[in-house]
C-alpha cells in the first residue's frame, strides 16, 4: 500500500548500540502497523480499505525490545529505531504476530548493522522501497514469516500503475521519433531537412509538375490570380490537364 516513512521525532534514534547477550532463547517478533500520519482521513480511508485487503500503512518490526523501520532522510541512513508502538509522526493501529526467532540478539545487531548501509534515506521511495520492504528485510534476517499482503498491497498496485505510465510514455518517445524520422526521410518535392528541422524547397518548373503528380485545388478558374496547386499521389501521371507545360 502507500506507504511513507515520515520524519522521526525525538524518541526515535538512527544509532544501532551494541550489546552482548549469548542465550539462544526464543524471542518473540512483532509487526507494528499505523495509519500513516496523523490525519483523521488517513484513519478512516484505512478503515474502509482495510476489509477489502488495502490500506495506507506505515510499519515497524519488534524485537529484543525496540522497534525498526526505515524512512526518508536527506543524508546518511534511513534507519531508526524507537519504542514499541511509538513512532512518532503516525498513529499506531494494530500489531501483528509473527512468530518467534532463534538468531541471537547480537547478530540481529550485526545484521541492522549492515542494513543501515544498504537502506540509505535518500534511496527511499514511496512505492518501491519504503518502510514495509524494510520490514519485510528485517524479518527475513530474524527467519520467522513474511510481511502480510494486505500492508503491501496499495503500494504494490501504484508500483504496477507506475511502471505502466513509465513504458506509456516511452513508446509514446519512441513513436515520435519513428515519426519524425520517416517524415525527414520521405519530404516530398526535393525538400531537404538539417538537423535543425530547417527546410530548403527546390522550385520544379511547370513543365515537370505531372513528375509529380500535381493537380489544381477544387473550385480554381483560369484567368483568375494563380492559384497553389495541391499533391496527390493518386492523379493520373498522364491526364491531359497536366500536359503541355500548363495546368490546364
Amino acid at each position: 500500500p502507500l506507504v511513507a516513512g515520515g520524519a522521526m521525532g525525538a524518541a526515535c534514534t538512527r544509532s544501532v548500540a551494541e550489546y552482548d547477550r549469548s542465550v539462544n532463547a526464543p524471542e518473540p517478533v512483532v509487526l507494528n502497523i499505523y495509519d500513516v500520519g496523523t490525519s483523521g482521513e488517513v484513519y478512516m480511508m484505512n478503515r474502509m480499505l482495510r476489509p477489502l485487503g488495502a490500506g495506507a500503512f506505515h510499519c515497524g518490526v519488534q524485537v529484543f525490545g525496540k522497534e525498526w523501520s526505515y524512512g526518508d532522510y536527506a543524508e546518511g541512513t534511513g534507519v531508526f529505531s524507537c519504542a514499541p508502538r511509538k513512532c512518532e509522526g503516525h498513529s499506531y493501529c494494530e500489531s501483528v504476530d509473527m512468530g518467534f526467532t532463534f538468531v541471537l540478539e547480537e547478530d540481529v545487531l550485526h545484521a541492522l548493522k549492515d542494513l543501515e548501509s544498504e537502506w540509505l534515506g535518500a534511496e527511499y521511495d514511496l512505492l518501491n522501497r519504503n518502510c514495509c520492504h524494510f520490514c519485510d528485510a528485517v524479518l527475513s534476517e530474524l527467519h520467522v514469516a513474511g510481511l502480510p499482503a494486505w500492508v503491501t498491497n496499495l503500494a504494490e498496485a501504484g508500483a504496477v500503475v507506475a511502471a505502466g505510465a513509465q513504458k506509456i510514455n516511452e513508446r509514446r518517445r519512441s513513436l515520435s521519433r519513428m515519426v519524425s524520422s520517416s517524415f525527414k526521410a520521405s519530404v516530398c518535392c526535393n525538400c531537404e531537412v538539417n538537423a535543425a528541422s530547417t527546410s530548403k524547397v527546390e522550385l520544379i518548373p511547370a513543365h515537370d509538375v505531372h513528375a509529380v503528380g500535381l493537380r489544381p485545388r477544387a473550385g480554381f478558374e483560369p484567368g483568375l490570380v494563380a492559384d497553389p496547386v495541391w499533391p496527390d499521389t493518386f492523379v493520373e501521371l498522364g491526364s491531359p490537364r497536366l500536359r503541355g507545360g500548363g495546368l490546364l
